[in-house]
């Protein structure tokens, strides 16, 4: 409850232009896990035999089946992973859309230079499915055809893109006109401290749920559902990569979409 205060208390000092209703949040995790697990598209894309071993030792940690459910892809739907780095997310997409579906892994030029694993060239080596494409821009600099996407998933990298001196304003303005109406976008992110100052925050890799929601309320989007994972041995005052805490944060997952009509 003292989270879902937070939020509304939040949105209510922002802009008046931002001010809408938001769901509760959800934090009866074993329940949204076994209604995950007991979707059978979901059980298929996690059982599928040509997944890496490194790749199915992240799933418990990732809790990767509840951002499967809150994505909600379906076959012939068109996915972008925003921020995608080996395309651990974007493979288990490629899955859930199949053969007339698609999805684009993205990338920064900078996360290029930074870990060549990530350029197209090297993963196409690895990654073979025809349903798969790459982009390779800036944060900021992300479009596409308008309505050209019916999910965009942002998988603990939201907070990057202010970390890497980029407009996430701007950036979601990007992402609101290449999705389709009634489209979703999913961010996942560490939770961090509401009341700490955001530079303090993404400098611990971390981003408030409640911040991430005033900046995509503020750009167009409706919050459709917030699900708060919490964890015993987090402390938000640290950061993530601390030892006894990378991998045990407390996390979120946002729903976000694009309404159908004004």
């Amino acid at each position: 409850m003292r989270r879902a205060a937070i939020i509304v208390a939040m949105l209510a000092l922002a802009a008046p232009a931002i001010a809408q209703e938001t769901p509760a949040p959800r934090t009866d995790i074993v329940e949204l896990q076994k209604q995950a697990m007991a979707d059978p598209a979901i059980k298929a894309a996690l059982d599928d035999k040509t997944r890496s071993m490194e790749s199915r030792l992240r799933d418990d940690g990732r809790r990767v089946e509840l951002i499967l459910k809150a994505a909600g892809a379906k076959p012939g739907e068109r996915v972008l992973d925003v921020g995608s780095g080996g395309g651990y997310l974007a493979l288990l997409f490629s899955k859930l859309v199949g053969e007339t579906g698609h999805v684009d892994i993205h990338n920064t030029p900078g996360w290029i230079n930074q870990f060549p694993s990530m350029d197209p060239d090297v993963q196409k080596a690895r990654i073979r499915q025809p349903n798969i494409g790459w982009v390779t821009t800036s944060w900021t600099n992300l479009t596409a055809a308008p309505n050209g996407y019916d999910v965009i998933i942002m998988g603990q990298v939201y907070h990057d893109v202010f970390l890497e001196g980029e407009s996430n304003d701007a950036m979601n303005e990007h992402l609101f006109a290449m999705l389709k109406p009634g489209g979703r976008v999913v961010i996942e992110d560490h939770d961090a401290i509401e009341t700490m100052h955001l530079a303090q925050q993404v400098g611990l890799h971390r981003i408030s749920h409640g911040d991430v929601t005033g900046q995509m309320i503020r750009a167009g989007f409706e919050l459709r559902e917030m699900i708060l994972i919490e964890s015993q041995y987090d402390d938000r005052r640290f950061n993530v990569f601390r030892p006894g805490v990378r991998g045990r944060t407390d996390r979120f997952i946002a729903v976000f979409v694009k309404r159908a009509s004004p």
